[in-house]
């Protein structure tokens, strides 16, 4: 049960007023957990200009059939990515690799709050 973020600083856009972009790729490892699998957005905190996530907007990138929620936590560490099938109904506890996640290229898009 692992998510890694990748965050390159190519894909940041820090230019707007008060709000950051970033979009970074998913890697995933291990086991889903029913209801969700945490992301640690701790993991890249120290790309990011603040610890105000607003938003994150998970999506497939090369058409896979399934879709992804992320689910804001309480803090940085405890956010949660839902796997979906194409049907709507949530991956069920299972390791990765036998998964459509397995072939998938997951990109995370991140909007947070530019502390001025």
């Amino acid at each position: 049960m692992s998510i890694q973020i990748t965050l390159l600083p190519s894909n940041e856009d820090g230019s707007g007023s008060n709000l950051y972009y970033a979009i970074a790729q998913l890697t995933f490892s291990g086991n889903y957990v029913v209801g969700g699998d945490t992301i640690d957005f701790t993991t890249v905190a120290d790309k990011l200009p603040s610890t105000q996530i607003i938003q994150a907007f998970a999506d497939s990138q090369n058409g896979a059939s399934g879709y992804y929620v992320p689910i804001a936590g309480t803090a940085l560490n405890n956010w949660k990515l839902k796997c979906f099938t194409g049907g709507g109904t949530e991956l069920t506890a299972a390791a990765y690799s036998t998964t459509f996640v397995a072939t998938d290229v997951v990109q995370l898009t991140i909007t947070a709050r530019k502390l001025l």
